[in-house]
């Protein structure tokens, strides 16, 4: 199967190297590469995503959100 790929002109500079240091063909470090996704991807389970989650630096802390709320008028238990 022949596939045409556009690679922008930065990532095709960084792949020639690889291709080069490595003394791979380029449709070896290519055939490489997807088999590396496409394994990578089988071993996904579900929620496996939750541990690729950064914490949003823009939103304010717990502690901030807090301070505007007041104490509960009695216990409610």
């Amino acid at each position: 199967m022949n596939i045409s790929v556009y690679l922008p002109q930065a990532l095709k500079m960084r792949f020639d190297a690889y291709v080069k240091k490595n003394g791979l063909s380029t449709n070896r470090a290519i055939r490489n590469a997807v088999e590396l996704l496409l394994n990578k991807e089988a071993e996904k389970k579900w929620g496996d995503w939750i541990d690729e989650l950064e914490s949003d630096t823009n939103f304010p802390d717990i502690k901030e959100l807090r301070t505007g709320l007041n104490l509960p008028r009695e216990d409610i238990f």
